[in-house]
């Protein structure tokens, strides 16, 4: 096994907690647990052919690209397992201050070939990995990330059981393979959300804004406090149901409220601008014209056309 490697840009940046086991089950856990001011740190590629499957959480801001080239960073949220290929560097960055943690499994193939030639969802996992460079398995949940700060807390030399570690790996490896899939890079559908805290989260947000959306004290900060999460897990959450961010989200309902306010022709375009919570008219507009191409003045002088 090649060294863990790290590149750093800022003089307090270094590894606090770092350990890497071959388990009795016959895979390698490999675990990272950082809080720095920047990030810069890289899994290395494997000679022996396998997958790598690796855990990630952090508080603050992520970006992953297989490789060594920045220019394919890619944003991700919090709580999720990634799945890639051994034969390339998984590579994670941060320019701002994260709390950071990383579980990795290494399978091997020999592995894979005893354990998961029958699992049909690994079957159909492999082959979007064929044409993927990586792709997000699953998020986890509060079950999942409790197994995961528990493998966290393990240290080579206090006597800690090494089988209690591989079976929460063998937990989270389990919930991995039972979850549907989808390409980091892209794909907005309801079914990349698999655990019901996530669901529960999404459902309570909607609700949310479908009663406030409208108020002038209205904000997404009103909706992280009330949450209790971070504006980065939900905008994952709704870029992979919706396929829009929260605040495109709301923009679109917001927009679709006035559209059905001209349609009744009772107001003037800047009240209903105002009314769904928009201080700026010109700003307004904008958002109206991107979402239907055209104007809302043009689009009232048509509907009155058509009445």
């Amino acid at each position: 096994m090649k060294p863990l490697t790290q590149s750093t840009t800022h003089p307090k940046t270094g590894l606090t907690h770092q350990f890497s086991e071959r388990l009795p089950v016959g895979f390698t856990i490999t675990c990272i647990s950082q809080t720095s001011e920047q990030l810069d740190i890289t899994l290395p590629a494997r000679e022996e052919e396998g997958l790598l499957l690796t855990f990630i959480h952090y508080k603050g801001e992520l970006q992953i690209t297989t490789g060594d080239s920045r220019e394919a960073l890619q944003q991700t949220g919090p709580g999720i397992g990634l799945l890639s290929s051994a034969d390339k560097p998984l590579r994670f960055c941060s320019s701002a201050p994260i709390q950071f943690s990383v579980v990795s499994l290494f399978l091997n193939r020999d592995w894979i070939n005893n354990f998961m030639k029958d699992n049909e969802n690994f079957k159909k996992i492999e082959q979007v990995l064929q044409k993927e460079e990586n792709i997000v398995c699953c998020r986890l949940g509060r079950k999942q990330l409790t197994l995961l700060s528990s493998i966290m807390a393990y240290k080579e030399d206090n006597g800690s059981n090494l089988l209690e570690i591989q079976n929460h790996a063998l937990g989270l490896l389990e919930y991995s393979f039972c979850c549907r899939h989808r390409s980091l890079s892209g794909g907005n559908s309801a079914e990349t959300i698999e655990n019901e805290d996530d669901l529960s989260l999404i459902k309570e947000v909607e609700s949310y804004i479908s009663e406030y959306y409208c108020s002038d004290t209205f904000t997404v900060d009103s909706i992280l406090k009330k949450t209790y999460t971070s504006y980065h897990k939900l905008n994952f959450l709704f870029k992979s149901i919706h396929g829009m961010t929260i605040s495109e989200y709301i923009r679109n309902k917001r927009i679709e409220r006035s559209r059905e306010m001209i349609a009744d022709n009772a107001k003037s375009i800047s009240q209903i601008a105002y009314e769904i919570g928009y201080s700026s008219i010109s700003n307004y507009i904008l958002a109206f014209k991107k979402i239907y191409q055209i104007t809302p003045g043009k689009y009232k002088k048509q509907i009155g056309h058509m009445a």
